[in-house]
């Protein structure tokens, strides 16, 4: 029986998140790849109320402990201000008990292939044998340089991660003053550090297979893998026209992360005032967990903005949507809200940065936009055009079926794993 290991920053479940859904995808075709194999997780802790949600797909669970302040503090002044090895949120994730721990069940278990997910915990590699695979998700280090333009619209640079700071320097990276220094420092840190642990591991992967491309080329390492979001969609949706809601826009994702509340700050600022005054019957849902207080504000502030938080069934809620917005201001790899938004045939109106690693066309599949006033036009005409809206819904059906159907998502899991 093979023993696969999965060592994850996170409970790679329930499916609440885009990188809950990838890492659950993961592990699934895993299984499906060795169905009698025995799949072991060793995993932090995000939140203790998931526990109970652990797929049968998991056939143990081991639960990790961060280190504590002291080691915290430590780390931080030595590896990453005075060494300059590790990036903070290396500092904070590493904790030698934990490492120990983490080694001794590997020597035990023996495992054929272990998988590190993020460069979070690529610090607990292990000497022993066994096939090691770093999923880096995408780029931190670009996407950490992207968020240097845009600080007015992120109310906390490191979003959920911030909580993993000591209280002292969560306060302080709460400071705008400070903020781009820090962001700047830590991008850096990141970029060095995602090079130089990539020769450690015999597979690296990514979300989106252009960075896969781009980063095999930058380090020239051997096997390097992009593994898209999967998404299946029903194929009958064009048997007949979509039932939806004239009135209704959406904007998905984790609420507490910068380049998603950092999205709807500047389109409730930029762009909604102006599609509300021309739609005044038009109400935009920002759905999804963890608003932050800037966000929850945003409904106080602009009419027709209702804040949802966590729903029960982010399909139910986002389905019957005339359109989804995606205004992202930076953020790197595959942006699954717009692939899972098209594969429910909900049209998407984006820019640039949300269709990096989509080659989707511009007005057929979904709508792509230069400018404010470029979005203001064509959410407007989703709305007020049933031909083109239902045209655009089946379109990006057809697309996500042709990209990113179960099969072709599986195929270089299973090169990896061959």
């Amino acid at each position: 029986m093979k023993k696969i290991m999965f060592i994850t920053n996170r409970l790679p479940f329930p499916n609440t998140d885009g990188r809950k859904n990838m890492l659950l995808q993961y592990i699934r075709q895993m299984k499906e790849i060795y169905p009698d194999s025995e799949l072991v997780n060793l995993s932090f802790v995000d939140d203790a109320k998931y526990l109970k949600d652990r797929p049968d797909e998991i056939d143990r669970l081991v639960c990790l402990e961060l280190p504590g302040l002291a080691e915290k503090l430590y780390n931080i002044a030595v590896y990453s201000l005075l060494l300059r090895k590790w990036p903070l949120q290396v500092s904070l994730y590493y904790s030698r008990k934990t490492h120990r721990k983490v080694k001794d069940i590997i020597k035990a278990e023996q495992p054929e292939f272990i998988l590190y997910d993020m460069v979070r915990v690529a610090e607990y590699l292990s000497d022993e044998q066994g096939q090691k695979v770093l999923s880096y998700d995408d780029l931190l280090s670009l996407r950490y340089r992207r968020q240097l333009e845009w600080f007015q619209y992120i109310p906390s640079i490191f979003g959920g991660f911030t909580g993993k700071l000591p209280g002292g320097m969560k306060r302080l990276a709460d400071m705008k003053f400070i903020q781009k220094w820090l962001i700047d420092f830590e991008s850096r840190l990141l970029g060095k550090y995602e090079r130089r642990v990539a020769s450690l591991f015999h597979h690296l992967v990514f979300t989106s297979p252009v960075e896969a491309e781009s980063f095999q080329k930058l380090t020239r390492h051997e096997s390097c893998y992009g593994i898209p979001m999967k998404f299946d969609p029903d194929q009958t949706r064009g048997k007949g026209p979509r039932r939806y809601d004239r009135n209704k826009l959406v904007f998905v994702g984790k609420m507490d992360i910068p380049h998603n509340s950092s999205a709807v700050a500047y389109f409730c600022e930029r762009v909604w005032p102006s599609i509300k005054r021309q739609a005044p019957e038009t109400t935009f849902y920002i759905v999804g967990k963890n608003p932050t207080a800037d966000v929850l504000r945003l409904q106080e502030t602009y009419p027709g903005v209702i804040v949802t938080g966590e729903v029960d069934d982010v399909k139910r809620v986002v389905g019957d949507s005339a359109l989804m917005i995606a205004p992202m201001l930076f953020g790197t790899g595959i942006k699954t809200k717009i692939v899972e938004a098209m594969s429910w045939g909900v049209p998407v109106v984006t820019n640039q940065i949300g269709i990096e690693g989509i080659d989707a066309n511009h007005g057929e599949d979904l709508f792509v936009c230069d400018s404010d006033e470029e979005i203001v036009r064509n959410v407007l005409l989703l709305l007020n055009n049933d031909e083109l809206n239902e045209k655009v819904s089946r379109n990006s059906v057809r697309y996500v079926v042709s990209h990113f159907s179960s099969s072709a998502t599986l195929k270089n899991m299973e090169l990896i794993l061959s």
